[in-house]
């Protein structure tokens, strides 16, 4: 094992950490990233963030600066630690496309995986985990269950439920090292029930988490990790 976990965020504009964007009405901090990083930092975890995208500072989907006068307080570009594969808008096809090079590029030894968001791809996914899973088969991945939108949607709870009853009990069985993480339910307002979806923990009203809500991602993230590493 390297001295040094290599940790790829891999996934869309979630993972990347859009908050309300084009508005950005609620301050951008990373996402979850900057909550893992603190946990992590916090407990003596020797790590790096790997990964290419340069995304949100490209303005593809909004400027997190504020026209310049806005950088969060916490600012993991400072730590050298703003590394992911976070894309807005994308989907298991586009990650397949590039998922050799950013593997040969970014060499993870723990990919934390959330897409389905934009579209519920389960052959897509299937795909994109296998190609993971055998590309580097001496790295972990941890599999997210996806959050939901503020109005229900059947659609998520079936891909969810597919992840957990299926797609990773699969990957398990032929002995890849692959886990699963529950995001889902960290937006329900009574636990258990599915449809209960908190819409205060949206920053844009429709799918973004707000920053308190990312946190609480972060915290999911990091009891995953704690687990295998």
């Amino acid at each position: 094992m390297r001295e040094t976990l290599r940790l790829l965020p891999l996934g869309d504009s979630i993972t990347a950490g859009y908050t309300d964007n084009p508005k950005w009405d609620h301050p951008f901090k990373f996402g979850y990233r900057s909550g893992l990083y603190s946990r992590l930092s916090n407990v003596g975890y020797n790590f790096r963030f790997v990964g290419g995208s340069t995304e949100p500072w490209t303005g593809i989907s909004g400027d997190p600066t504020r026209g310049g006068s806005y950088t969060p307080a916490f600012d993991l570009r400072e730590l050298g630690q703003d590394g992911h594969r976070g894309y807005g808008g994308k989907t298991a096809a586009f990650l397949n496309k590039n998922i050799l090079a950013y593997l040969a590029e970014d060499d993870p030894d723990l990919v934390l995986l959330m897409i389905g968001t934009n579209k519920q791809d389960r052959k897509g996914l299937d795909k994109l985990v296998n190609t993971i899973t055998s590309t580097k088969p001496e790295a972990n991945m941890i599999l997210a269950q996806i959050i939901p939108k503020t109005t229900y949607q059947q659609s998520i709870v079936d891909y969810n439920s597919y992840l957990r009853d299926t797609l990773v009990p699969r990957y398990q069985a032929l002995g890849r090292n692959i886990t699963l993480v529950d995001l889902y339910s960290l937006f329900l307002a009574e636990p258990g029930d599915l449809t209960s979806i908190d819409s205060s923990l949206f920053s844009n009203g429709i799918n973004h988490p707000t920053n308190q809500a990312y946190d609480a991602m972060a915290e999911a993230w990091f009891d995953a990790i704690k687990t295998i590493r």
